[in-house]
């Protein structure tokens, strides 16, 4: 299993000067390097590997003396980063999809450098680098497993951190039998499930939005290169960033929640790069970023020894748990049944369908909803939740 690590770093001034040198020597090979790829690529229509850039690497030291003072791992992971850059633009361009040609660097878009397998070291709470030197690190966390990377980032609000990749062997913990749920992702309610609990929206961005909207305009203001301009647009920074961080300890809470409660959890496999092409909902589906979220409860569910089951929920909305269609607008967020005289919220009833064709070997695979109708025989549970829902409605 493969993990990541982040710790924020406190270097000093002098050891910060030197890891902005890091970054402008790694933004100069990279660039250097990538006018070497254009000339081969428009030569030959062809790009070159890892092997012959850090071949190459002795030359461009003689061309820029700089770049001796940066360990050798680290240069090398630059030639691997344009590597995969030129990699990612022939597979698209293949595939025939949009495939925009790699770009030279500014400072603005170099903000990390790695250390792999060696030049860096963990001691007496500090992190000694090669060529840079022992930086002040928050270790508020061990670090379990073999360190394979280590990578520098640096970000817009100019803190620092530090990203160990890890690649650890941990014994898998055996969740308890018929520990199941299935989940409805929505914007009325982030989620709800098919017990019927419903967790709103927290919607971060919209709540800051007309602060970040007053700090824009401001700095649109402003004289470009002014010190002023440079302030605003630091303060601008660290409101995004406080709304990423808002939003990431939610999504880690709410994925925690359910992989500590189930050992199966039933999710919809959605299309969101489709959705969000949608301009009345995209800055919505954006904020609550559904497709991180989904990553994230993926692999805690995985190392608690549990299993993530992605369905095609398409027309769950539309669909009664006794089979009856019953169709519905958006706007509608009460699922009332005239057959049944079923009376709930539609996400609680569309988590109660997507439970019941992710875990009923009957429904799954098949290619309508009407199916369900056979999922309470095979599913008991099922049946005695609708009645107590019933009871309170």
């Amino acid at each position: 299993m493969k993990k990541l690590y982040k710790f924020r770093l406190y270097p000093s001034d002098l050891i910060e000067k030197k890891m902005i040198f890091v970054l402008d020597s790694c933004r100069i090979l990279y660039n250097m390097q990538l006018e070497y790829e254009k000339q081969i690529y428009f030569l030959d229509q062809r790009y070159a590997n890892r092997t012959e850039l850090n071949n190459l690497i002795p030359d461009w030291k003689i061309i820029e003396p700089n770049i001796r003072k940066v360990h050798s791992q680290v240069l090398q992971n630059v030639s691997d980063r344009l590597h995969k850059a030129f990699e990612g633009f022939f597979r698209r361009t293949k595939s025939g999809e949009k495939a925009g040609f790699p770009r030279f660097k500014n400072r603005d878009r170099c903000v990390s450098f790695s250390y792999v397998q060696s030049g860096f070291k963990l001691e007496g709470g500090k992190l000694k680098l090669s060529k840079v030197g022992e930086i002040n690190i928050c270790l508020h966390r061990d670090i379990k497993g073999k360190v394979k990377t280590l990578t520098i980032e640096k970000t817009r609000t100019n803190k620092w951190y530090a990203c160990f990749s890890v690649e650890q062997a941990q014994p898998i913990e055996q969740k308890r039998k018929g520990a199941c749920v299935g989940i409805d992702i929505g914007l009325n309610h982030f989620y709800a499930d098919s017990e019927g609990n419903k967790i709103c929206a927290p919607e971060y961005l919209r709540k800051s939005e007309q602060k970040v909207v007053l700090l824009q305009k401001h700095h649109s203001r402003k004289k470009k290169g002014s010190l002023n301009r440079a302030k605003l647009r630091l303060k601008i920074a660290k409101l995004h960033e406080k709304v990423a961080n808002q939003r990431l300890d939610f999504l880690h809470k709410q994925a925690r929640k359910l992989a500590d409660n189930y050992a199966y959890v039933a999710v919809e496999q959605l299309h969101i790069e489709n959705m969000v092409k949608n301009h009345c909902l995209a800055k919505s589906i954006s904020d609550a970023s559904w497709y991180k979220f989904l990553h994230i409860l993926s692999y805690k569910v995985e190392e608690t020894g549990g299993q993530i089951v992605r369905v095609n929920a398409k027309g769950t909305s539309q669909y009664c748990i006794c089979g009856n269609k019953v169709e519905k607008s958006l706007a509608v967020r009460v699922h009332k049944c005239n057959k049944c005289g079923l009376r709930m919220d539609r996400d609680v009833m569309s988590a109660i369908l997507i439970k019941a064709i992710a875990f009923d070997k009957h429904t799954v695979g098949t290619t309508g909803i009407n199916a369900c109708g056979d999922a309470t025989s095979a599913h008991p549970e099922i049946v005695a939740q609708i009645a107590s829902l019933k009871q309170e409605a």
